[in-house]
């Protein structure tokens, strides 16, 4: 019976964990640094379908972990979920499959020929079932002026956010009519009850366990070793490169290549009745679509219904712009004072002239969104800023730039740090399976083997590449051929 290892139970690791028990063969032991909130407060309060809640939940995050944004800014919070079901159980639920240039560019220019559009649609169909979309009856009032701003702009107003035409349109989501369905809820939960899974909290995992070229195990930071026949990395873009580089990994592309979305936001205040809050629906249900000068579909307008600060005046939405095809990368590395400890996370956005522009392009798009009657006749004021710096002021370059290094902010869609390519690329960490170069009986199923990150939220995207992957996985167990099309429906498939 092979033993074997998942390192994380965050939006990869819970449909890992699920899909290689589902063989009675396989023993798996599936190992999260966080705790197992399951019938706590905590836990009903990020099951919420309003995403404010989860971010109202300190608890639920890492509250150790800084990031600097811009090359040479000041490290701020890094927003990244702790405990079972990971960033999934705090993220906005929105889920994209990204645009099928993304993948068509990983397979033309990393050599990744199994990662190309036309090999992963129906991949990406499959999921589609399993999620809901916004209705038009559900849009709060930023939602539906965004959509009636796409009309008003010469746009279409209900594309399907799931295909790649520009315009606005309903988000599809990770979440039922009353709660968020994330990878544990979906995958980890129904499978838990399986006598060959093993799910341990609270165990931090140091280093993988490397006799020559085979890894036989992981240690944990209290000294506890767990030995098996095969162990995947599922800890995310920060915590597996960081894994991989106290493991002591050959590979000079660890920790590199990291991207996110930067994104700014513009603070709205809102005319009554508008400003009402429901604390039970959604805060997000809508977004647009806009081509830059440089790419197709490569910003988004994302509207949130709702405060995650306070500002002078008082604000009731937000406005987010954000460069969804990104060329900048950043680098995680060990802290060289605490090894063991949170690493040192430099995202270094917006370093290259294309980001920069799209970036202004960006905020150009949501001044002119704002312009428009549908926002006019909702929003008393528009601002930059908790003291009410007026949109006026990104008129000047050097006030521009100053708002930009104080106020630009991720989308938590981190990717890249142990990406995949050919074994004579200096930059890839695994192959085209997630297997590492160099090294035999490990692998990593996350969104650090992404090479670039795809214009879209990449929850969906993680849980495509954990299919995939473990699917291959499940195969080679098995002495099966591959590459394999999709699990076999009904044994711990999503729920419908």
């Amino acid at each position: 019976m092979p033993q074997i290892i998942v390192v994380g139970a965050g939006s990869s690791g819970c449909v890992v964990a699920a899909r290689l028990s589902e063989h009675p063969d396989n023993e798996v032991l599936l190992l999260e640094a966080g705790p197992d909130r399951s019938g706590s407060a905590t836990a009903r309060q990020l099951a919420s379908v309003n995403w404010i809640d989860a971010m109202r939940s300190p608890e639920a995050f890492d509250q150790n972990l800084r990031a600097t944004r811009l090359a040479g800014g000041e490290p701020r919070f890094y927003h990244r979920g702790r405990g079972l079901g990971g960033s999934g159980s705090v993220n906005a639920m929105l889920a994209l499959p990204g645009l099928p240039r993304d993948y068509d560019r990983w397979a033309a220019e990393y050599g990744l020929d199994q990662w190309a559009w036309p090999a992963l649609r129906s991949w990406f169909d499959r999921l589609k079932p399993d999620l809901v979309a916004s209705t038009r009856e559900e849009y709060t009032p930023v939602d539906r002026a965004l959509a009636d701003a796409a009309a008003a702009l010469g746009l279409p107003d209900d594309v399907d956010t799931f295909t790649s035409p520009d315009g606005g349109g309903p988000l599809w989501r990770t979440a039922g009519a009353t709660a968020r369905h994330s990878s544990l809820e979906s995958y980890l939960e129904p499978a838990r009850s399986r006598p060959n899974l093993t799910v341990r909290t609270g165990g931090r995992t140091d280093r993988l366990l490397v006799e020559d070229d085979t890894v036989t195990g992981v240690v944990l930071t209290d000294g506890t070793v767990h030995t098996a026949d095969q162990v995947v990395l599922c800890a995310g873009a920060i915590e597996t490169p960081a894994i991989l580089l106290r493991s002591g990994c050959p590979r000079p592309g660890v920790g590199k290549g990291l991207q996110d979305h930067p994104a700014a936001s513009v603070l709205l205040r809102l005319k009554p009745p508008h400003d009402r809050t429901d604390p039970a629906a959604p805060c997000i249900g809508a977004v647009l679509r806009l081509s830059s000068s440089m790419e197709s579909g490569d910003i988004h307008i994302l509207p949130m219904h709702g405060a995650l600060s306070e500002s002078t005046p008082a604000h009731h939405a937000v406005l987010m712009a954000a460069v969804m095809t990104v060329t900048s990368t950043g680098e995680v590395r060990l802290d060289p004072r605490d090894p063991t400890g949170p690493p040192v996370i430099e995202q270094r956005m917006l370093t290259t002239e294309r980001d920069r522009a799209v970036m202004r392009e960006a905020v150009g798009q949501v001044e002119r969104v704002l312009r428009t009657g549908p926002f006019e006749d909702i929003v008393e004021s528009a601002f930059l800023d908790a003291t009410g710096t007026p949109l006026s002021a990104l008129r000047d370059d050097d006030a521009y730039a100053d708002w930009l290094a104080a106020s630009v902010g991720d989308y938590f869609h981190a990717v890249g740090t142990a990406r995949m390519g050919l074994a004579d690329d200096p930059g890839a960490v695994v192959d085209q399976w997630g297997r590492i170069h160099g090294w035999r009986h490990v692998r990593v199923m996350d969104c650090s083997v992404m090479p670039e990150v795809p214009a879209a939220n990449t929850h969906l995207p993680a849980v495509m590449v954990a299919e995939r992957m473990s699917a291959v996985l499940v195969a080679e167990l098995a002495g099966l051929p591959g590459p394999p099309g999709p699990h076999a429906p009904g044994r711990g498939a999503p729920r419908q």
